[in-house]
């Protein structure tokens, strides 16, 4: 399987490869490519997403990560600065921990690296859900754990884009994405990451509580922690000034 892609940039330039969030493609990262500015820029549509196929064998974590590496090697990068936000993110670990040589930096934006029983049990609910019944039943409250009221109401350029994607999501993808979250279990392992790396989270994240994010900090070696606010789940789309503002900052400092 190959995924679909858009790399633009100096040829020349560092690499950063850049994971969506669940029911996104790689568009989501148009709002923010200012932070990126000067840098080689691989936007990935996961498999399922965009015009990625899923693949017969569905997906689990460590595959889709392994999709990403093949797309690597595919494109002759040795390794790439990776950010990856939500269920990216949770790739993005994935893919630092089984294969630490090709990632020379790691950003993590409102992801987690577990799931309680009760997030679990959630998540299967709805995948169970979404195959039966189609995305609509979910939709609703999906875009209210992404969004604040205010950015819903404004209807800001990050809601509008989700609003759209998630619309065009396939339920099939949708479940197999969602039972593989729940397979998430990183913790005991964050602390063998051993490149710079950042943590961007808000404190009002419904799907992320705020001691996580702190947690994965810590635990990761020389790891920065910031908060954007106000936001929910999706921060970065919600407040695009706020996330490229530090995320410009960490760039600079990597490729400096």
């Amino acid at each position: 399987m190959t995924l679909h892609y858009r790399l633009c940039g100096p040829i020349d330039a560092p690499v950063f490869c850049l994971l969506h969030c669940f029911g996104a493609d790689h568009r989501y990262w148009e709002l923010h490519r200012a932070a990126f500015e000067g840098c080689r820029l691989l936007g990935v549509d996961l498999p399922g997403h965009g015009l990625s196929p899923l693949g017969p064998e569905g997906c689990s974590l460590e595959s889709l990560a392994a999709e990403v590496v093949r797309l690597l090697d595919l494109l002759e990068f040795d390794a790439v600065h990776l950010c990856g936000v939500s269920f990216g993110g949770q790739i993005a670990q994935t893919m630092a921990l089984d294969h630490p040589g090709r990632v020379l930096s790691l950003a993590l934006v409102t992801t987690t690296c577990r799931y309680d029983d009760d997030q679990r049990a959630l998540w299967r609910s709805r995948a169970d859900l979404v195959e039966r019944d189609g995305l609509e039943p979910v939709t609703g409250a999906l875009m209210r754990r992404w969004f604040t009221p205010e950015a819903a109401e404004r209807r800001v350029p990050g809601y509008v884009y989700m609003e759209e994607v998630f619309r065009r999501f396939r339920p099939a993808t949708f479940a197999a994405a969602a039972r593989a979250m729940c397979a998430l279990d990183t913790e005991a392992r964050l602390g063998q990451i051993a490149v710079p790396a950042l943590v961007v989270a808000s404190p009002d994240d419904p799907g992320v509580p705020r001691d996580v994010s702190e947690r994965m900090a810590r635990l990761i070696s020389g790891c920065g922690l910031h908060w954007i606010t106000p936001s929910r789940h999706l921060a970065s789309l919600e407040q695009p000034e706020q996330f490229n503002r530090l995320m410009r900052r960490h760039v600079v400092q990597l490729t400096r």
